[in-house]
């Protein structure tokens, strides 16, 4: 499908990242990306192996090197139960170390992780392992094995599949590469100028999310910080109470979904009071658009491309045509406002 869109020219706002060049396709990509996710966070298991990865709720923390250790294990359980490359593995354990054990031990088999939205019930969990062609599920205690790294994907493979809800209570598969999840990593790191050692990141969402697991876990680990997951529930609290709450922190406003690779929006911190309404403007190499009937006036709905926005759905071609066009932009469903300055508002939100 191919519509026409009114674009959205970069301005002073616009938090583009100078290390991306637009390609063949006019999408712009990064050019310095690892092949995989795999790669990526072997190097940082390798580099920061002292360094705390993780701590939970409970006050359980794993080095680097015990992290990349547990998971390596798992990973050797699952070449012992059959998993090979590009298998599909749903990842369902609670959100916590054991989640992230599990969910790196899929990517170090070589595996595909699936992850089911946090709502989602054991029947509707089971209805994603057959719509996925998953060879297994991860629902109970991990499997342990000999250590095991697979050698590597290529950047177009499969990465992840999430599951979000859509409109009507359904749910869609979507399909991430490498070069998409890589391409969010490096957003997030350069625009919150991640430096490892200190960083201490709070995750606000459940790690099966796009944004907990894309935006805020594997940034983190790929910048050698400490990622300290919250429990099973979304963060939801005033600006006020999470600066009280973390005086030191740096708390940012985004926009961003799954199909997005979890970004999109990033509203810097020194621009909330002057736009206590926006979302954002785009960051790394999101682009947007506007849609509709006054879009020239700055009102439509948004329409985000770029180097970490999915391709499609999984097997589900006609929800993939309704959705994404041919020149690479997504329909986010979002009615917003964009001034002149470039910062989104979100006017009505798509249900998903």
């Amino acid at each position: 499908m191919s519509v026409a869109v009114v674009e959205i020219p970069a301005g002073s706002r616009w938090l583009r990242d100078d290390r991306v060049t637009r390609r063949d396709s006019g999408i712009l990509q990064y050019d310095c990306l690892e092949p995989c996710i795999a790669e990526l966070l072997d190097r940082s298991a390798l580099r920061f192996a002292n360094r705390v990865a993780v701590v939970d709720r409970c006050g359980r923390a794993l080095t680097y090197r015990e992290l990349w250790a547990a998971a390596a294990r798992v990973a050797g359980g699952l070449l012992d139960q059959g998993v090979g490359p590009t298998d599909r593995v749903v990842v369902c354990q609670p959100n916590g170390v054991r989640w992230l054990i599990g969910f790196l031990g899929v990517v170090l088999a070589g595996g595909v992780p699936v992850l089911p939205d946090p709502s989602c019930s054991p029947e509707e969990t089971a209805e994603i392992g057959v719509h996925s062609g998953a060879v297994l599920t991860l629902d109970s205690d991990l499997p342990d094995g000999v250590a095991f790294l697979d050698g590597g994907a290529s950047p177009d493979e499969l990465a992840v599949l999430y599951y979000v809800r859509v409109a009507g209570g359904g749910l869609r598969g979507v399909e991430l590469t490498n070069t998409n999840v890589l391409s969010t990593i490096e957003a997030v790191a350069h625009a919150m100028d991640l430096v490892g050692d200190g960083v201490r990141t709070v995750l606000t969402a459940p790690l099966s999310t796009a944004v907990g697991c894309s935006v805020q876990l594997l940034p983190t680990l790929a910048s050698g910080g400490t990622v300290v997951v919250s429990g099973s529930r979304v963060i939801r609290a005033p600006w006020r109470h999470l600066r009280a709450a973390f005086p030191t922190s740096r708390c940012v406003r985004g926009w961003g979904v799954a199909e997005t690779g979890g970004i999109g929006l990033l509203l810097p911190s020194e621009h909330r009071s002057r736009h206590p309404r926006s979302v954002g403007v785009p960051f790394g190499g999101i682009e947007i658009a506007l849609l509709g009937p006054d879009a020239e006036h700055g009102v439509g709905e948004l329409l985000c491309r770029g180097p970490s926005v999915a391709r499609r759905y999984w097997r589900d071609p006609c929800a993939t045509d309704e959705t994404f066009t041919e020149d690479g932009w997504f329909r986010t469903g979002d009615q917003v406002r964009i001034d002149d300055e470039g910062f989104v508002d979100q006017i009505a939100v798509r249900v998903s």
